[in-house]
């Protein structure tokens, strides 16, 4: 059961909760000035923005959005530019609360993210994604960076 919780999207759900504990429980080190904390909202909705139109691609495609076997290879849209935009949409929306809550230890949440996601979950993705599309996945890999 714990296992099936340490995923992506929980792992976002818990950074957003901790940068919210940490803005009211650390105020003095609520010190990103208002309006420069206003950015954050931008970047938030643009992750948000990004998650949604690779969700939007998995749907056509009617491939799977868990750390699974894929029945398709999605190469178009978001793809284009990135091999995980789910993940960096993730990190923008933690990114951009972090400056929103002006808190500058909220800043270390979307590190921690994206280093649990690049050295836990991608790997394993990855050699999945070449055990199923094989000679396919390792040219789009070497034409697409793995985050932008």
């Amino acid at each position: 059961m714990i296992k099936n919780l340490f995923i992506p999207p929980v792992l976002l759900f818990l950074g957003l909760i901790l940068m919210t504990l940490l803005c009211v429980l650390t105020p003095v080190l609520n010190r990103i000035p208002f309006p420069i904390n206003l950015i954050g909202i931008i970047i938030a909705i643009s992750g948000f923005a990004i998650m949604g139109k690779t969700r939007m691609l998995f749907k056509r495609y009617k491939t799977t959005l868990y750390i699974e076997k894929s029945s398709h290879f999605i190469t178009e849209g978001v793809f284009t530019w990135t091999r995980n935009p789910m993940y960096i949409g993730m990190f923008l929306i933690l990114f951009g609360f972090a400056i929103g809550s002006m808190n500058l230890c909220s800043l270390l949440i979307p590190v921690g993210f994206l280093l649990i996601i690049r050295f836990h979950f991608i790997p394993k993705e990855e050699m999945m994604m070449e055990e199923t599309f094989g000679q396919e996945y390792l040219d789009y890999k070497s034409f697409v960076r793995r985050w932008i």
